[in-house]
């Protein structure tokens, strides 16, 4: 027989095989085999002499190809990174603009520069093609201030967002009402986030357009028949007050302010409305109660003048309800059902009012109260004329008498010399009546104003000082031996 000829491509050449017969299976497989691995290396081997020393092909770094680039000619490439950048995002109408120096931004270049050195480089570097594909496109490695970049972000949330209301209920003269619940809208502040760290890594000016995601209430309208149910059971039950043979009895819409709506969150996030009572408005309601029957004290006035007692009017107990023992009663019964309180009582004891006085039994004296720095003159226990003063500097040490004093004498257009009292001072006044020792009344055209609380340190040195007119008046209306009575 004579050979077969080669008609399988896998078929050894006749110089190599003898009998030119196609090879087995097995032995095809090996030398498919053998011939991929020498491929597989041989490749590895080519792109690893190629890519020695440089960035690996298809490596970008913010869109600037650093394929087959030297760590040196890729940082000369990177280098003209912008030190600020600016950001503008608009959300609707509202624009809020910042710049990388907002965040405290500053880039790395050398962190980039590894990072972008690391891809594909690995033992086996046809597979580097395939990490390429997956993270070849990097941004700048950087650094930023994250607390002035969630201050941005919060500022750009808080001022495009609404919260959603949630549904409730209110009492409206005795009527139950649905408040019904409201979206919301929101800025994603995690997206926003990502978008500005992006266009950080990028080093662009970046416009952000974003639009505000609506946000459902946790409560809605439809949810709330439970609690609207408990609220009506309240508003059924009666409450009746007995007080004296008199009743009070709220009705709906009384109790109406009594109910409250507060909103409830469970572990799971659910949010539900239960329905309570207010005693703050039970309260209210107690005291309008009160306002009717209690009885007020009539207190007792008492007149002591000089010493001597007189009742101008004699006093008489109050009474008053006992509202805490009856606002406890009141709420613990509308639990489970409707309530009778009969209101106790008690005694309210009056309080006895004092007015002392003091009036000197003179025909005609003068008053000078220190503390308010006020002088009157009396005629027949009437005050007859009245004006502000200036009294001696009490702080600075030069306090005026106090006591009960008399002129002394009157004089017309002198001076006052303080030496021999140990004072450096010499003043001219028109009118001049003292009335114990170096202390007088006189007139004192050196100040401006009269009757303030400035006496304490700006004062006199003792005299009681006041306006020309004023000294002028008493001089005239004052004789010697008129008493001076001086008190704080």
């Amino acid at each position: 027989m004579g050979r077969k000829p080669h008609s399988h491509f896998l078929s050894l050449p006749p110089k190599i095989s003898k009998s030119g017969e196609k090879p087995s299976t097995k032995h095809r497989a090996w030398f498919i085999f053998i011939g991929v691995l020498i491929v597989f290396v041989v490749s590895n081997m080519f792109i690893s002499a190629m890519t020695v020393g440089v960035i690996f092909p298809g490596v970008s770094v913010a869109g600037k190809d650093l394929s087959f680039k030297t760590q040196d000619q890729a940082r000369e490439i990177l280098s003209s990174v912008k030190a600020n950048r600016k950001y503008k995002v608009q959300v609707g109408n509202q624009t809020f603009d910042a710049t990388s120096k907002d965040f405290g931004v500053s880039y790395d270049l050398d962190k980039t520069l590894q990072q972008a050195y690391s891809i594909g480089h690995s033992a086996l570097p046809l597979f580097g093609f395939y990490e390429v594909n997956r993270r070849g496109q990097l941004g700048y490695s950087y650094n930023v201030d994250n607390k002035d970049l969630k201050q941005f972000t919060s500022k750009v949330v808080s001022a495009v967002g609404k919260d959603p209301v949630n549904a409730t209920l209110k009492v409206t003269d005795g009527n139950i009402e649905v408040v019904a619940d409201q979206d919301g809208y929101r800025v994603d502040q995690k997206l926003l986030t990502s978008i500005v760290q992006s266009a950080i890594a990028d080093d662009k000016d970046t416009n952000i357009k974003l639009d505000p995601k609506p946000v459902k209430a946790s409560l809605l309208s439809n949810e709330l028949g439970s609690a609207r149910s408990k609220a009506s059971d309240y508003l059924s039950r009666s409450v009746v007050l007995n007080y004296e043979g008199r009743q009070f009895v709220p009705d709906r819409n009384a109790m109406g302010y009594w109910l409250v709506f507060n909103q409830v969150q469970a572990a799971n996030g659910e949010v539900s409305l239960e329905v309570g009572l207010s005693k703050e408005q039970i309260k209210g309601y107690l005291q309008s109660v009160a306002n009717q029957v209690n009885v007020s004290p009539k207190n007792k006035k008492v007149n002591i003048r000089n010493g001597i007692s007189s009742v101008e009017q004699e006093g008489q107990d109050g009474k008053a309800i006992l509202q805490d023992p009856a606002l406890e009663q009141i709420y613990s019964g509308l639990q489970t059902g409707s309530v009778s309180v009969n209101l106790q009582s008690s005694p309210v004891a009056f309080k006895t009012e004092t007015n002392r006085s003091v009036a000197l039994d003179y025909g005609s004296y003068i008053e000078i109260n220190l503390s308010s720095q006020r002088l009157w003159a009396y005629q027949d226990n009437k005050v007859i004329f009245s004006t502000p003063v200036t009294s001696g500097a009490t702080g600075a040490g030069f306090p005026t008498v106090t006591g009960l004093f008399s002129i002394y004498a009157k004089e017309r257009s002198r001076y006052l010399n303080g030496r021999p009292y140990g004072y450096n001072y010499n003043v001219y006044v028109d009118y001049w009546m003292p009335f114990y020792a170096g202390y007088g009344l006189h007139d004192a055209d050196w100040r401006s104003s009269f009757g303030g609380q400035d006496y304490y340190w700006g004062g006199s040195h003792g005299c009681v000082n006041m306006p020309k007119a004023s000294a002028a008046f008493l001089y005239g209306w004052a004789n010697v031996g008129t008493p001076v009575w001086v008190h704080y």
